[in-house]
């Protein structure tokens, strides 16, 4: 499961469409040399989005 501590890259990993995800708001994640260090909530906040959003759609990969 994926919460607000978990580090991008790590989310990238568990589900080959994350990255999909990313992408639909507007994130490039893959490439991202940050994805390494930073945790969900911190690039949610930093690019103005809603972590809890972004949250359960990166968990529902996760139960298909």
């Amino acid at each position: 499961m994926i919460d607000e501590q978990t580090k991008i890259a790590q989310i990238l990993t568990m589900h080959p469409k994350a990255a999909e995800v990313f992408r639909e708001y507007g994130l490039e994640c893959q490439g991202c040399s940050g994805a390494k260090h930073e945790s969900l909530r911190q690039g949610a906040i930093n690019h103005g989005l809603d972590v809890e959003e972004l949250m359960q759609k990166l968990n529902a990969l996760l139960q298909e």
